[in-house]
């Protein structure tokens, strides 16, 4: 594609990938050129000129157009839906666009890798479904042949699931009036006022979805909150009920004395307070025994 020039005389013409040949006859040569080329589908239509450089003639040349034959080529286009993603319940709409020379034959729409659902039409080039759903997933490929061969394109199907949608608000908004101006409600805005709502219907949803948003999360953090509290006041009131027991009991420890000890405590060694204990020898009642 493009021009390109090819020059020269009966002796030095070197015409691109080709060859030349010189007859002679008694005083007239016949000069005989081939040229081979690579043509690719942009080519077709294209002039080739061949120019004769000689003395006696001046720009002598002939063209020639390049006529070629290719595959067709397939382009598959989404009419419906126009943007976004393929939902359950939406309209789909394929357009299958083809190009070849000599004219394409034959278009067909299938399926790839499982039988073509009841509820799709095909006609022509192009591909219907009423109402998607998730068995409609899967490959479709367009095919187109011609007289030089066969193209396909897949264009693969996902069905996601349906958007959902919020019920209307059952609370009515609380709208902040001022007591400046008592026509703000239904008069239109003038001096800097702005004209407010007259209804809850009339607010953005998407304001009253973000305020019940905050307030199921505010809720939830306050919840949190009640529930640690009251766990560390049974844990510190745990701690007081040890405490307290700990010191109860090491006041209450000490030694234990028997009625046998008493009198020992001021003696020097042991064999003195075994004897002025209660019980001992010297305090003891001495029994005596009286014959007649």
């Amino acid at each position: 594609k493009g021009s390109k020039e090819l020059t020269g005389s009966p002796p030095l013409l070197r015409p691109l990938h080709g060859k030349s040949e010189v007859e002679q006859w008694s005083d007239m040569y016949t000069v005989t050129s081939q040229i081979s080329l690579t043509v690719r589908r942009e080519d077709d239509g294209v002039p080739v000129v061949c120019e004769v450089d000689h003395p006696a003639v001046k720009d002598l040349q002939t063209k020639h157009y390049l006529d070629v034959m290719y595959k067709p080529q397939i382009r598959v286009s989404q009419i419906l839906p126009a943007s976004g993603p393929t939902r359950e319940g939406d309209l789909l709409d394929l357009l299958c666009q083809v190009e070849g020379k000599p004219e394409p034959t034959d278009t067909t729409w299938f399926r790839v890798d499982d039988e073509m659902p009841a509820h799709v039409i095909v006609s022509g080039s192009n591909l219907h479904i009423s109402s998607l759903n998730k068995s409609d997933n899967g490959t479709y490929r367009c095919e187109a042949s011609n007289e030089v061969g066969k193209s396909f394109v897949d264009y693969m199907l996902y069905v996601y699931d349906p958007l959902t949608t919020l019920p209307p608000p059952t609370t009515t908004a609380i709208i902040p009036t001022s007591t400046a101006d008592t026509t703000a409600t239904t008069e239109p805005a003038v001096h800097g006022f702005t004209q407010l709502p007259n209804s809850a219907e009339e607010l953005d949803y998407g304001d009253l979805s973000d305020s019940r948003a905050g307030e199921e999360s505010v809720i939830t953090v306050v919840d949190h909150a009640v529930i640690g509290g009251v766990v560390a006041v049974v844990v510190f009131a745990m701690l007081c009920l040890l405490i307290i027991l700990g010191r109860y009991f090491a006041r209450h420890k000490g030694t234990y004395f028997t009625h046998e000890a008493k009198g020992a405590d001021d003696a020097a060694d042991a064999d003195t307070a075994i004897i002025n204990a209660e019980g001992g020898q010297n305090n003891s009642e001495e029994k005596k025994e009286y014959f007649i």
